[in-house]
C-alpha cells in the first residue's frame, strides 16, 4: 500500500489529466456500445472506434511521457500483436479492400480496448469504473428489452432490443450475466447490491426473451462456471449463499412471467430444427471457403463476397461462428493464434483463482470516503464473474458470430481484459516506450482516426442520399457521388449509383442514365471483380440496352462467383429464352429445380420465407414439356408451380410489414407471380380433366 500511495504522488499533473481523460472516455466507450452499435450499421460502429482510437491515443501520449507503457505479461501482448499482424496480411489478396479495411479498424478497437483495460490492473478503482459502466448499460439495454416486450403485445415475441436481431441481444446478456451476478454477490453497500442484483434479473429476462437456445445454454453454463470458480477460490461464504437465497424468487418470478419465448423454441424443437441445420451446413461451407483460400482467406470482413461460392445453404450475413468465418476470411492460422491468445488470457488466471493466489484486497483498496458506501465488488469474485462472462462468450461464438458485432466486440474485449488484469497480484509489467516506437504508434492511431472518419463521412452522404431519393432523384444521385469521392474503395457507393442510375433511365427513357449505371458498375468490378452482385446488376444494365448476349455473358460470370443464385439464374434463362436458345434456358430451369431439392432449397434459415424464382422454372418446364405432348408431365410441373405461389402468397400476408421495414418488399416481383399464377390456371384447365 504505500508503494502504491507513493506511486501516485509521483504522478505528474499532466498524466493524471491524460488518465483521466482515457478512462472518461472508456467509461463512455463501453456504456454507448451495447446502446448504438448492435445493429451492423456503419456511422454508430464508426464513431465507437473514433473514441475508442482517441482513448488510445492518450494512453500512448501519456506512456510516451513517462517512458514505459504497462500490458499484459505471459506473452499476451505479443500473440495479440503476431493475430494482428495476420489479420493485416488477409488485405493483401482481399476480394474487397474496403470490408477488410472496416473490420480491420473493427479489430484494433477490441485489441486496443483490451490492453488499455489490462494495463489498469494496478488501479483498481478504475478497473471496477469501466466494468460498472458496462453493467448500467447491459441493465438499461435490459430495460428496453422489457419495455418493447410488453408494449408489443404479440405471443412469443422475441426481444431485439438495441441489437441487430435476438441472437445478438442473448450474446451480449449471455457475457454480462456472470458479471453483474458476481457483483451482487459481492459484500457492497445495500444500495449497490440492489442495483446489481435488478441488473442481474434484467440481463436474466432478455436472455429468455429473446427466444435463443444457444444463448440460455451459454448463459447458464456461464452462471455455472461463476458459482464453480467462487467456491474453488474460497470467495463463495455463509454470505454469498444468502444473496443467492434471496434472488430465487424473483429469478422464478422472472422466469414464470417471461420465459414464453424461450420455452416456446425448446417445446418446438423439432419445428425449428431447421436453425441447428441451417448452421451445420454453414459451417460446412465457411470450411470450405477457408480450405479453398488456406494462407490469407478472402480477406477480413469478406464473408458475404467470398463465401457465396462455396455455400451449401442459401444468404447469410455472417457464418454463425466467429472462429470458422474468422479461418475463412483471414486463413486458418489466424483462429488459431485468436483461440490461443484467448487461451492465454483465461486459463492463467482461472489456475491462479483456483490456487487462491488472487489475493481479495477490495477492503484495502478502499478509502476512508468509501467505507460507508462500498461500490466495488469482492476482487476474487468478481475474476471469477469476468472469466466466466468470457467463457460464455467464447462458447456463444462456437454458434454465432457475435464478435463481428462492434457492441459485442468492444464488451468481451473490456470483459476479457478486467479479468487478466485484475487476477495478477502485481501490477502489468512496464515496457520501455521509445521515442520511435510512440511516434509510430501514434501516426497508425491518426489514420486510424482518419480513416474512420472519412469512412462515416461517406456513410453520411449515403444515408443523405437515401433520404433525398424519392423527393429529389438528382439530389440523391449527387450525395451517392460524394460518398463514392469520400471513400473511393467502397464499391457499394458505386452499386447504389448504379440502381439509381437504372432507375432513372427507366423512368425518363434517357439511355445516358443507363451508360452512367454501366460505368459506376465495372469502377464496382475493378473494387470487388469475385462480388456476383456487380455482374448481375450489369446484366440487368445490358439487358436495358437489349445487348442480350452481353447480359447473358454477365449472369454467366455471376454464377461461377455464386452458384446458387437464383435471382440470376431467372434473369439467365430468361435472357436465354429472349435470345432463341431454348436448350439453353431449359438447362438453367432444371439446374433451379436441382437446387430447390438440394439443401440449398430445404433447409434455410427462415422456412416461413417462400423463394418465388422455383415458381417460374416449374411454369417454364411445364411449358417445354407440353410442347412435346407430355400432358401428364406438363400438368406435374404446373400443378408444383402453383403449390409454391399458394405457398408464396401466404408467406408475403405474413411477413409483407416485416419486409417492407427491412426494405426487403419487392411488389414488381408480388405483380409477376399473380400474372403467372392466373396463366397457370389457365394452362391447366387447357389440358382437360387429369
Amino acid at each position: 500500500m504505500k508503494a502504491e500511495k507513493a506511486e501516485r504522488v509521483e504522478v505528474s499533473p499532466g498524466r493524471s489529466r491524460l488518465l483521466g481523460m482515457q478512462l472518461a472516455l472508456l467509461c463512455i466507450i463501453v456504456f454507448l456500445s451495447p446502446l448504438v452499435a448492435g445493429r451492423l450499421t456503419a456511422i454508430p460502429a464508426l464513431s465507437v472506434q473514433v473514441l475508442v482510437f482517441v482513448a488510445a491515443l492518450l494512453w500512448l501520449v501519456s506512456a510516451a511521457r513517462r517512458r514505459t507503457i504497462e500490458l499484459p505479461g505471459g506473452g499476451v501482448s505479443l500473440l495479440a500483436g503476431i493475430f494482428f499482424a495476420l489479420l493485416v496480411l488477409s488485405s493483401v489478396h482481399s476480394v474487397s479492400l474496403h470490408l477488410t479495411l472496416r473490420e480491420l479498424l473493427n479489430v484494433a478497437c477490441y485489441l486496443l480496448v483490451f490492453l488499455m483495460v489490462a494495463g489498469l490492473g494496478s488501479n483498481r478503482q478504475a478497473v471496477y469504473g469501466i466494468l460498472g459502466c458496462l453493467a448500467l448499460s447491459a441493465m438499461l439495454v435490459g430495460t428496453l428489452g422489457v419495455k418493447e416486450y410488453v408494449l408489443t403485445r404479440e405471443p412469443g415475441w422475441r426481444t431485439f432490443s438495441t441489437f441487430f436481431n435476438p441472437d445478438f441481444l442473448a450474446g451480449f446478456m449471455a457475457l454480462m450475466l456472470p458479471v453483474v451476478l458476481a457483483w451482487y454477490l459481492s459484500g457492497t453497500s445495500p444500495g449497490i447490491s440492489a442495483v446489481a442484483g435488478l441488473s442481474a434479473l434484467l440481463v436474466f429476462a432478455n436472455i429468455l426473451m429473446s427466444g435463443s437456445r444457444f444463448g440460455a445454454a451459454a448463459a447458464v453454463g456461464g452462471v455455472a462456471i461463476v458459482i464453480v470458480l467462487a467456491l474453488l477460490s474460497g470467495s463463495m461464504k455463509r454470505a454469498q449463499f444468502v444473496r443467492i437465497a434471496i434472488l430465487l424468487l424473483p429469478t422464478a418470478v422472472v422466469f414464470l412471467t417471461l420465459s414464453r419465448p424461450l420455452a416456446g423454441r425448446i417445446a418446438s424443437i423439432k419445428a425449428e430444427s431447421h436453425s441447428g441445420g441451417f448452421r451445420i451446413y454453414t459451417w460446412r461451407g465457411t470450411a470450405r471457403t477457408a480450405a479453398a483460400h488456406p494462407l490469407n482467406g478472402t480477406g477480413l470482413g469478406t464473408f458475404e463476397i467470398g463465401y457465396p461460392k462455396y455455400a451449401l445453404v442459401g444468404y447469410t450475413k455472417l457464418a454463425h461462428n466467429s472462429y470458422l468465418q474468422l479461418a475463412a476470411e483471414a486463413g486458418p492460422a489466424s483462429a488459431i493464434f485468436l483461440i490461443t491468445l484467448l487461451g492465454a488470457c483465461v486459463l492463467p488466471p482461472a489456475v491462479m483463482l483456483v490456487r487462491r493466489r488472487v489475493r481479495d484486497d477490495a477492503s484495502e483498496a478502499k478509502s476512508p470516503a468509501f467505507r460507508e458506501f462500498e461500490w466495488m465488488p469482492d476482487r476474487r469474485l468478481m475474476v471469477s464473474g469476468l472469466l466466466a462472462g468470457s467463457a460464455a462468450s467464447m462458447a456463444r461464438n462456437l454458434v454465432d458470430s457475435d464478435w463481428y458485432v462492434t457492441a459485442i466486440g468492444i464488451g468481451f474485449w473490456a470483459v476479457l481484459g478486467a479479468a487478466v488484469g485484475l487476477a495478477y497480484p502485481q501490477p502489468a509489467g512496464n515496457r520501455p516506450v521509445t521515442r520511435g516506437r510512440a511516434a509510430a504508434g501514434m501516426a497508425a492511431l491518426s489514420l486510424m482516426i482518419l480513416g474512420a472518419l472519412v469512412m462515416s463521412a461517406g456513410e453520411l452522404c449515403a444515408v443523405r442520399g437515401n433520404a433525398l431519393w424519392e423527393l429529389d432523384p438528382d439530389g440523391a444521385v449527387t450525395s451517392y457521388r460524394q460518398a463514392a469521392k469520400l471513400d473511393p474503395l467502397n464499391a457499394g457507393y458505386h452499386r447504389r449509383l448504379a440502381g439509381a442510375y437504372l432507375t432513372l433511365a427507366s423512368e425518363s427513357a434517357d439511355a445516358s442514365y443507363a451508360k452512367h449505371a454501366e460505368e459506376e458498375l465495372h469502377a464496382a468490378i475493378r473494387l470487388e471483380p469475385a462480388y456476383a452482385k456487380n455482374y448481375y446488376q450489369l446484366g440487368r444494365v445490358y439487358g436495358y440496352f437489349g445487348r442480350d448476349e452481353a447480359a447473358i455473358q454477365a449472369y454467366e460470370t455471376a454464377l461461377e462467383r455464386d452458384p446458387n443464385a437464383l435471382v440470376v439464374m431467372l434473369a439467365l434463362a430468361r435472357g436465354y429464352e429472349e435470345a432463341g436458345r431454348a436448350n439453353e434456358a431449359t438447362r438453367v430451369w432444371k439446374r433451379m429445380v436441382r437446387v430447390e431439392e438440394s439443401p440449398y432449397g430445404t433447409v434455410r434459415a427462415m422456412p416461413e420465407l417462400v423463394e418465388p424464382e422455383y415458381i417460374f422454372a416449374h411454369a417454364a418446364l411445364g411449358r417445354r414439356l407440353g410442347s412435346r405432348g407430355d400432358i401428364a408431365g406438363a400438368r406435374k410441373e404446373y400443378e408444383r408451380a402453383l403449390e409454391r405461389v399458394r405457398r408464396y402468397e401466404v408467406s408475403m400476408n405474413a411477413l409483407r410489414p416485416v419486409l417492407e421495414a427491412g426494405g426487403r418488399h419487392d411488389p414488381e416481383m408480388e405483380e409477376q407471380v399473380r400474372e403467372i399464377r392466373d396463366d397457370l390456371l389457365l394452362r391447366i384447365e387447357a389440358l382437360g380433366p387429369d
